[in-house]
This record gives structure tokens, sequence and C-alpha cells, in this order.
């Protein structure tokens, strides 16, 4: 977020000389100022996470080898892999596919430092675009709750996007301002708070400038941060976790945000030094302005584009002293209108697909709007303020012909063996761009129908015949290398087609 943002020139010595002018306040802690007004002109670097809940990294690394791009791990997160800085990951089918989400590397940094654990509760208190969210829903898996609010509804359309490309049935959506979330929402087990700011770490590569953070609007917005911390802390729980980050330079959105929260909160808070092996960033600023900050600020770190091949980054952890006092207000919970077996609702949508195992397991079902949505049996969404979005739709709830969203195929298409059609790259890359495609009759062979019981008798009668009575039409499920990529309906002529039913926001 900015007060003054405009384009600037493209060309390479026009951006370093606006970046010369715009962000030379920033010399005195830069020693290499050259090699930083390089970096600005170069395009940003970005990673791919794998989805967790689906494969590991090496298994993601498998299935894009020989693709669009070279990848290579990143060293001090898992799950994340670097993509050359000209590439579109936003474009590849394992994308579509729900595979990964796309991330700035710097971007990894606040999940990685606030460590979210198996079913704890979490609260993401100014989650949009929704990586951050989504990938601490991954971590506490779907005996957990992550609630993602943002205050500006429009924002949250990314979020619901990633919920259920991802399959997210943990997470929750609310709207509200992140520095006034009510209390009634209950306690947390840990919080994050990616404020908003200027952006100047990461906006300055992709075209915008700036004409100067003015100082009445930097003390205006470190006033919105100074309250989503001072919010985080009400809310953590004793024991519990806060991150604060910012893809901002200015020290006046950093390191003196967390001297002026430490100061109000005298102990509420206390900074923890969490240094995510196989990283090594740098300190923070321990002055400024001719103003010396708390020394709990170095407990912080900051990545600079020139050093770390990154966006610029501040990020810091605090733990709440165990003996605090818990949140005053009790918890709520929100009760859905009505909620259910998934069987009941989602099984017969999945019975001609003869899916393995127990897909619905660990899940209930809820109705919002129209869709029937599945969510993770032991989700905890608040009722103040109330849900937007809650977990992943599974299909429409009054459709006359019951057919599976694109997002419950990706959950559960991995283990359906019938009315599953292996399809190939071209046919995959033609099914992601809403074409129809052209199966051979053995791309068919988990799509047959059974024959009546006296045609299948004349066949045996007549000395042949194995009772089936070709491909049928119908909804069926495509895959590519055993990965889901969503429904089609199969049209059996002959010739045989399968018209995509992929979303049409999803679409190349």
């Amino acid at each position: 977020m900015s007060g003054a943002e405009t384009k600037h020139p493209k060309h390479p010595e026009a951006i370093k000389a606006r970046a010369e002018a715009v962000l030379a306040r920033y010399k005195p802690l830069i020693a290499d100022w050259d090699a930083f007004l390089d970096v600005l002109v170069r395009p940003k670097p970005t990673c791919i996470v794998a989805n967790a809940a689906r494969l590991d990294r090496d298994r993601l690394a498998g299935l894009l080898a020989g693709g669009p791009a070279d990848l290579t791990p990143v060293p001090w997160d898992r799950a994340a892999l670097r993509v050359p800085a000209d590439a579109r990951p936003g474009t590849w089918w394992a994308f579509l596919a729900g595979l990964y989400q796309v991330q700035e590397e710097a971007s990894l940094l606040p999940t990685a430092m606030l460590d979210p654990q198996p079913g704890e509760r979490v609260l993401d208190l100014c989650a949009a675009p929704g990586g951050k969210a989504a990938r601490i829903a991954m971590a506490v898996g779907p005996e957990g709750t992550v609630i993602a609010n943002e205050k500006e509804p429009r924002r949250l359309s990314a979020v619901r996007d990633k919920m259920k490309r991802l399959g997210l049935t943990n997470l929750t959506s609310t709207v509200h301002d992140g520095g006034d979330y009510p209390l009634e929402a209950g306690a947390f087990d840990r919080v994050l708070v990616d404020a908003p700011c200027t952006s100047e770490g990461t906006k300055f590569r992709q075209g915008a400038g700036y004409q100067g953070s003015e100082p009445e609007f930097l003390s205006w917005i470190a006033g919105q941060q100074a309250a989503l911390l001072r919010r985080a802390a009400q809310l953590v729980k004793p024991g519990g976790r806060v991150v604060y980050a910012t893809c901002s330079f200015a020290p006046e959105e950093n390191e003196a945000v967390v001297d002026r929260v430490l100061a109000e909160l005298d102990g509420g808070l206390q900074p923890v030094a969490v240094r995510p092996p196989g990283l090594q960033p740098a300190a923070p600023v321990a002055s400024w302005g001719g103003r010396a900050f708390d020394p709990g600020v170095q407990a912080g770190l900051r990545l600079w584009p020139h050093t770390h091949r990154t966006g610029g980054f501040f990020a810091i952890a605090f733990d709440k002293p165990a003996d605090a006092p818990p949140p005053a207000a009790p918890p709520s919970r929100h009760v859905d209108a009505w909620s259910g077996d998934p069987r009941q609702w989602i099984g017969p949508v999945l019975e001609k697909f003869d899916i393995a195992g127990d897909p619905l397991a660990g899940l209930r079902v809820i109705e919002r709007g129209d869709d029937l949505q599945l969510v993770a049996a032991g989700h905890s969404a608040p009722a103040k303020p109330a849900p937007v979005s809650t977990g992943v739709p599974a299909r429409r709830a009054r459709n006359r012909t019951p057919k599976p969203s694109t997002a419950l195929a990706l959950m559960v298409g991995g283990g359906a063996r019938a009315r599953v059609v292996e399809v190939t790259a071209a046919q995959r890359d033609a099914y992601q761009r809403r074409q129809p495609i052209q199966p051979a009759p053995d791309q068919l062979a988990a799509c047959q129908a059974r024959a009546h019981l006296s045609d299948a008798l004349r066949g045996a009668q007549d000395g042949g015949g194995d009772g089936m009575a070709g491909p049928a039409q119908g909804y069926v499920i495509l895959r590519y290398r055993g990965v889901p990529l969503g429904v089609g309906f199969l049209r059996p002529g002959p010739p045989a087609e399968i018209e995509s039913q992929f979303p049409r926001a999803w679409k190349l």
C-alpha cells in the first residue's frame, strides 16, 4: 500500500536514476549502494511452494522436470523451489492443478518464523492475497484452524481462489479492520501481522516508483501498523507467538513500530530471535533519525535485494509470556446454518468414480449460497466477525445432475478408479484452455458402462463379449501422470469427445 505510487520508465538507467532520487535516504544503511541500485533493474525472483497436502518438493520437482524452466531448492525452506526471474509459474499446468502456489522468496520468511504446528488455531490479520495463510493452513493440518482476515472485501477473491485450488478445508476468511479485530473471536496460538506498508522493498522492481514517503503518510501508516501489532498481542494466547513483517525498507515502518509497541506493552510481548537454518539475514537498524531503538528490536532481521537476491523485507517474532493473563473475552464459535455428514450429500457424486479409501473422512459439509462446502471436522471459525467463506466447494446444492466441482476433483481425483481418463500433455493443455479433447479408445478403458444383463448373456451365448457396453456418457475426472486436473463431460460418439469443464476463471 502506498500513498503516492506512480509509473516510471522501463529503461534500466532511468529506473536507477529514479531510485537514486527516491531512495537516497537509505544510503547510510547500505554499504554497497551501486549494487543495491543495480539489482532494482533486474526482474524480481520468485518461488513455487509445494502443496504439502498433495505432494512434497521432490515429487513436484520431478513432475516439472524438463519443463519450461530450471528449478533449484530454496536451502532454508523444505517446500520451496526457486524459479528463474523470467518464468511465469502461474501459467504452468501444475499450478492450475493445485500442486503449488507462487510466492516471492522473502514472503516465505514470516511463516517460517511463525512456525505453526499441527492442530493449532492461527490468525492472519492481513491475509490477502492469501499465500501466507495458505502455507499456515498446510502446516496446521486438518485438525487445525486458520482465519484469514482482510480489511478490504474485494481483496478476498484471491484468498478464496487459493482455498479452492489448494483444497484448504481448514481455512475461513473474514472481513474486518485488523487493528480492531473482535476479541470475541477467541484466543489464537499464533498471530501473523504481515502489515500493509509502502511496499518499497518489492514494488520498485515491478515498474512502480514512489514520489517519496511523505512524513505525514509514514506517520499515518506506522500508526496503523502499531495498532495491528497491539491487537495481535491481545489475541494471542499466553505462551503463543506473534510475527510482525513488512516489505518496506523504511525504519519508520519496521524498527520504530516495534520499539513503540514494546514500550507500550511493557513486557507483554518478548522479542525472540528466530533464524531459519540456511538463511543469513542482515541485522535490523539500531537507530534512525536520532532515535535509538529498544535492544529487543535486534531480535528481528532484514533481507536486502542486493545481498539476499529477494525483495526487501523486515520481520520479527515475539513470544507472549506463559504467565500472562488470558484474553478477557470468551471465545465464540460460528455455528453453520446446517452441517452434516458429507457421505450423505457428496458421497453419491463420488460413487461413480470408485474413489479408493475414504476421501470424505475427517470432513463435514455445510451449505453456503448455492454450494455445498467441505470443511474440516475440527475447524473452529469465530462467530464474530462472521465468516465470509469457509472450506472448499464440492458441488452445487440444487443441481439436478450432481457434478463434482473442480476443487473436489483436485482433492480426491488421484484415488479415482472408474470414469477417469489419463491424458497426454497436449490433451492436458487443451483441457486447461477449456478446449474439447478427443480421447483414444484405450484412454476410455475406465469409462466403460456395464451392459444390460440380457445383452451380456447374449454376448456370452454367442461365444464373445465381456459384459461391457462401451464408454458411457457423463462426467469424468481427467488426470495427467496420476495428477487430477478437473472434470470433463464425456460424449462417447463415435468419435468420442470430452468437453472441458475447467473453470473459466482459471483457464490458460
